[in-house]
């Protein structure tokens, strides 16, 4: 009997250029929980009791998840890398379910990478009755339902499919074949969703169709074409964690009040308009039209409109542009993509007032990462010092 395994994550990373997920391929979901775990509870039916894992793609992310198999009650050490060549010769390379690890065909493209995991989804939810790991439950040969779920009678529900917890499924709605739905998710009337994975705290809206597609929240990943789409009307597709994240309500209407009160100044100024495509923090993107010349007030003065519909925060890091990158660090690059941006920040006390600035990603990361308390209550003493501030 193995007692030691050598497990080789691969580096897959830059082929998601569609969902950009902070998370390595290992850590996306594959059911009920992400691939890798599959692995961890193998190991635990076999008794195998050291593991080694060696990684190349953002092996901190991966070491923080395993946390040494203390989960498993199992002895992990992830081991970084700099390629998947210099791996043991006898590692194992997990590229599908411990039931099945193989790959049909080589993965040179986004859409291959894709089509791979809708298909170990595919997998995972035909054989769910091999996995004792589950709290669903069988409501008809290859359907499986989480608790708090509620279904409409009239909803067609065709196997295989599972539903995790506290969804909602309304009438008339289709769900499978080979659909994975996470928990708090709700697909609406007439909607359809077949060979299709939803992420958790998706809502689809009524008569919509998704079909070979991923969706998180509003991103919506279309497998078979290979392409990405953030979807802005939220009675198509919405994220309903967003909800939670939006700025409180005080402060979207003092957004829309300095909006209006700064319109007279904007109109008599003379300021050239530029819009730049920036990260939202979850997932989509911003149009923000920015001005070149001006205080910050009226160089931001759009700006105000996403803080009143709860896409921008009043106080924040500075909106990332999606060409934006940082060479030295790309795990650090990709957490600040995913926090919310603000009309004003740390980093304009600091005289950076783009992220383009070379220096203006340490004082971003500080703000960002850094749970100071006290860092808002500065921006706060200062807003009408910053907001009037002319920036060269």
């Amino acid at each position: 009997m193995k007692q030691k395994w050598k497990l080789l994550i691969p580096d897959w990373g830059e082929l998601d250029d569609l969902w950009k997920n902070p998370q390595p391929f290992c850590l996306w979901p594959v059911g009920n929980q992400p691939f890798i775990a599959h692995w961890m509870d193998r190991s635990v039916d076999e008794n195998i009791e050291n593991i080694e894992v060696y990684v190349s793609d953002r092996p901190t992310v991966v070491r923080d998840y395993l946390n040494g198999g203390a989960y498993w009650s199992r002895n992990v050490t992830v081991i970084p890398i700099q390629s998947d060549e210099k791996a043991p010769y006898d590692a194992i390379p997990i590229i599908g379910l411990p039931r099945e690890n193989k790959v049909q065909t080589g993965l040179a493209t986004t859409s291959d990478l894709f089509r791979h995991w809708l298909k170990l989804n595919k997998n995972w939810v035909k054989h769910i009755e091999e996995y004792e790991l589950r709290i669903e439950t069988s409501v008809c040969p290859g359907g499986w339902v989480g608790p708090q779920t509620r279904i409409h009678p009239s909803a067609k529900l065709m196997p295989p499919f599972w539903i995790q917890g506290k969804c909602d499924i309304g009438s008339q709605a289709v769900i499978g074949p080979n659909a994975c739905i996470g928990e708090n998710t709700i697909v609406d009337d007439n909607a359809i969703v077949r060979d299709t994975v939803l992420l958790p705290g998706t809502m689809v809206g009524r008569n919509t169709e998704l079909d070979q597609v991923a969706a998180d929240g509003g991103l919506l990943i279309d497998i078979k074409r290979g392409c990405r789409v953030n979807i802005s009307d939220a009675f198509i597709l919405s994220d309903l964690g967003s909800r939670i994240r939006n700025a409180p309500l005080i402060e979207r209407l003092f957004a829309i009040l300095l909006f209006t009160l700064a319109a007279p100044v904007v109109a008599l100024s003379q300021i050239d308009w530029t819009t730049i495509e920036a990260h939202d923090g979850k997932g989509g993107t911003l149009a923000l039209k920015t001005g070149n010349n001006g205080c910050l007030l009226t160089r931001r003065w759009h700006w105000l409109k996403e803080v009143f519909k709860g896409r921008m925060r009043l106080i924040g890091i500075l909106p990332r542009p999606i060409e934006w990158r940082i060479k030295e660090d790309q795990e650090l690059e990709q957490r600040l993509k995913e926090v919310s941006p603000g009309f004003l920040s740390l980093s304009d006390l600091h005289d950076c007032h783009s992220a383009d600035d070379p220096n203006e990603w340490v004082h971003a990361s500080y703000q960002a990462l850094g749970r100071d308390k006290n860092i808002i209550n500065l921006i706060r003493n200062n807003f009408w010092r910053l907001a009037f501030k002319r920036s060269v």
